[in-house]
């Protein structure tokens, strides 16, 4: 092994992503947002997530696709606790501070652009 390790660093205007951990039970990914900035509005079909933000001020939305219920929670830092996603749900998450959001997400499964089961969906 080579230490440290490199990794791949998905950047655009929102801010940066990187996956940390792939195994058979899934992957774990860090996603660092800048304030205002929206990530997500999709669903997926057999993905589940688990959102923590670790650091910042968050809304995240959540909506079934069935319906036009939207449900909204606000997560910080500060209170530490998790958001699972179900499937067939759209959902974003939103920065809603005024500083960069580290948010970790762990999904149930690695993705695979060949097998994406991301759609784009507005909540």
């Amino acid at each position: 092994m080579i230490w440290p390790l490199p990794i791949d660093v998905h950047s655009d205007e929102r801010g940066k992503l990187f996956e940390l951990i792939k195994t058979s039970e899934g992957q774990c990914f860090v996603c660092i947002t800048k304030p205002g900035q929206t990530r997500g509005n999709h669903y997926h079909t057999r993905k589940l997530e688990r959102f923590f933000v670790i650091q910042g001020e968050a809304t995240i939305r959540i909506r079934s696709i069935y319906n036009g219920i939207v449900n909204k929670f606000f997560v910080s830092g500060e209170n530490p606790e998790f958001v699972d996603i179900p499937v067939l749900h759209a959902h974003n998450i939103t920065n809603a501070g005024n500083d960069d959001m580290i948010l970790l997400v762990w999904a149930n499964e690695i993705f695979d652009p060949e097998d994406s089961d991301t759609f784009k969906e507005n909540v």
